[in-house]
């Protein structure tokens, strides 16, 4: 079972058409063949396609693929994706319903046009796409001028008088520079009262700088989901007890993405301050640093031992290199340091390495694997899978910077801070991997403090992590699918909200006899309508709340138990010596020199003597310097066990956040559906 979650097979993540519309990919997606077999390709053979004489059938993909549309199609889809309305890397099924209920158009087209753009309500791993999004946007613009709705329409309108810009109701004013009525309360429910845009006028085109949408908010959510305050920063507490200053659970847009520290401990001293010429030589200011690249400048600065530190990683948009050479950047920052670099995935590997070699003994983080084998096949350029590896590069360099130790070790501090590519830094730096306890002098009583029974504690230690690991792994893996399974209970509920809507379109002709009760009877499903996208809003949030608060926690819980595992397994095979073999050789040695001296003067060469004489000496100092490094590595254990125990104290703020987050929402729940009872007491019960 994998550590970092199973993630799906398949093609590469489908790219925008403009790498400068602030999208992490730079080309159009490719078609995927209906036979192959895969959960991230486009499983579906064309099924938007239309036989018509005039022209070659078109899907919703390709409809718009070549054409310029509207600034206005593209700032839209940007902001939706980032705030939060996001699957894989486009936007949700979700974003596609509440874009459809802004648009004030029939409910009935409303579902013809969410049949064209999703068939069926089925949602791909990878969301709607910039292309299809573009081909959502202009339907709905048909609908709202009373134009055909329909793939040929836009077709048509895309080659005669341009594109239609739909209006949104509570985004009018962000979409349109022309005067258009906005609804007095922007923040009122879905489903409330509101000037609906005219079917018979089109939206005047407006300049770009017009746009101003809130990138936390760019729906006007309704006050219920406001009260959410998932964009207030809540501080993680660390397992000290001390607060994690700049970690928020909140839903980080796509460009700020920064995921929550790990470790457990405070980041102690200043270790910037002591680094010797030698290991500083090649770095300084950035015009000095030879092959320093545009863009990766950033100076060396002091670290304030009042602030813990938090290293934040960012996913950059653009990929380096030459066709199927190329990599994924990283732009790793420290505010506490003033700092900005920019790695690559090889870089976290390359100081994992020395780290290692370095501090054999030290509980190391972990760091997530630059591939997943699914199937036999190997998945790098999922966006799902990218994602995770980003948390846990966060994971991993947070973890280590809060280590008293390795939080000190001047090539972590190097890694952070140093603005060159670290490949180029590498040439330059003198660098050792050298074990920690080497040419160490053994402390006289440090031998002695060490507890007889310390082996039997590492044993019953290694005993529970071993177990415990196991379950964290499960653990984890049971809430990502928890929290999948809430995300399809809210689109059903966006489904069953959609339907009822509907549904007000046919009660008058239903019941032609008597019509006297059918305006009280369609509010009535109106209301149901609203509180069920309310209770859907609230289903994703939680979704998202446990995917980067509760569920990261248990990552890093769980790296910490399979770190310290790892620490154990690497004791056994590298704390071993050869004592016993040394003291046999020495007592043959010595009875070989006893030989050798009773022998007659002149008989043997001195030379001899002095050989066997060094290799004694020579065995004995080995001896004594391998005692040494075994009760360094035992009192090394044992601090590590020291720290390691802090942990605990995390488990219990993990428990204590996800409770009361669970009470925050289940009343958020209730207070809906309380509303909805409240709302629905005047339907026609015929009495």
């Amino acid at each position: 079972m994998s550590l970092f979650g199973t993630s799906p097979d398949g093609a590469s993540a489908p790219k925008p058409v403009d790498q400068s519309r602030s999208s992490l990919f730079d080309d159009e997606p490719t078609s995927v063949p209906a036979s192959q077999s895969s959960l991230f390709a486009d499983d579906s053979a064309s099924p938007w396609t239309f036989n018509t004489s005039k022209r070659e059938p078109k899907g919703i993909r390709s409809i718009l693929a070549s054409v310029d549309v509207p600034d206005s199609y593209i700032d839209l889809y940007d902001n939706l994706v980032k705030s939060g309305d996001k699957v894989g890397t486009g936007l949700s099924l979700t974003g596609v319903r509440k874009l459809l209920q802004r648009s004030n158009i029939a409910h009935g087209q409303q579902a013809q046009i969410l049949d064209l753009v999703v068939p069926g309500g089925q949602e791909s791993l990878n969301g709607v796409q910039r292309s299809e999004f573009n081909g959502l946007v202009a339907l709905i613009g048909l609908a709202q001028e009373g134009d055909d709705v329909s793939l040929d329409g836009v077709d048509d309108r895309k080659t005669r008088e341009g594109l239609p810009e739909p209006v949104f109701e509570g985004l009018e004013s962000r979409l349109s520079s022309s005067p258009a009525k906005v609804a007095d309360n922007p923040t009122e429910s879905l489903n409330g009262a509101s000037t609906a845009p005219s079917n018979n006028t089109r939206a005047a085109p407006r300049d770009r700088s017009s746009l101003a949408f809130s990138e936390s908010d760019p729906w006007a959510s309704p006050a219920l989901h406001k009260g959410h305050k998932h964009s207030e920063q809540t501080p993680l507490m660390a397992a000290d007890g001390s607060s994690a200053p700049g970690e928020s659970r909140s839903a980080a847009p796509e460009d700020e993405q920064s995921g929550s520290a790990g470790g457990w401990g405070p980041y102690p001293g200043d270790s910037a301050a002591d680094f010797s010429p030698a290991a500083t030589r090649g770095f300084g200011d950035d015009s000095q640093a030879p092959g320093n690249p545009s863009g990766r400048s950033s100076r060396i600065g002091r670290v304030s031992p009042s602030v813990e530190e938090v290293v934040t990683i960012t996913l950059l948009p653009e990929k380096e290199g030459m066709f199927m050479f190329q990599h994924r950047n990283y732009q790793v920052a420290s505010a506490r340091r003033g700092s900005k670099v920019v790695r690559r995935y090889s870089d976290f590997v390359w100081l994992l390495d020395c780290l290692h070699k370095r501090y054999p003994f030290r509980r190391i983080p972990l760091l997530p694997p630059k591939t997943i084998a699914v199937n036999g096949k190997h998945l790098s350029s999922d966006a799902s899978f990218i994602e995770k590896r980003r948390r846990g590069l966060v994971r991993f360099t947070n973890g280590l910077i809060r280590h008293p130790v390795l939080g000190q070790e001047q090539l972590v501090t190097m890694f952070l801070t140093v603005p060159t590519e670290l490949a180029v830094w590498r040439k330059q730096a003198a660098i050792s991997v050298q074990e920690e306890f080497t040419g160490k002098p053994l402390p006289p009583q440090l031998e002695d403090s060490l507890p007889a029974t310390l082996n039997e504690t590492f044993d019953t230690v290694r005993t529970g992590v071993r177990r415990g690991a196991e379950i964290y792994i499960n653990l984890c893996s049971l809430l990502e699918r928890l929290a999948k399974r809430n995300e399809g209970i809210a689109a059903d509920y966006l489904r069953l909200s959609l339907a009822l809507q509907t549904l007000t379109d046919t009660t008058e002709s239903t019941y032609a006899v008597d019509t006297n009760d059918v305006p009280l009877l369609n509010e009535g499903l109106n209301a149901t309508a609203k509180h069920l996208t309310a209770s859907q809003s609230l289903l994703e949030d939680e979704s998202r709340a446990w995917d980067e608060g509760v569920l990261e926690d248990l990552k890093k819980q769980r790296d910490v138990l399979v770190s310290m595992r790892d620490l154990f397994d690497r004791r056994d095979r590298y704390a071993r010596d050869n004592i016993p073999y040394l003291e046999k050789r020495i007592q043959t040695n010595e009875t070989k020199l006893t030989n050798l001296k009773a022998k007659p003067e002149g008989s043997v060469k001195p030379s001899d003597i002095e050989k066997v004489e060094d290799a004694i000496i020579k065995d004995k100092q080995s001896i004594v310097a391998q005692h040494a490094r075994g009760v360094f590595i035992t009192e090394c254990v044992r601090d590590e066990l020291g720290y390691f125990q802090s942990s605990q104290y995390h488990i219990s703020r993990l428990h204590q956040d996800w409770s009361q987050e669970r009470v925050k929402y289940a009343e958020l729940q209730a207070d809906n559906w309380r509303g909805l009872s409240e709302e629905i007491e005047g339907m026609p019960l015929g009495e």
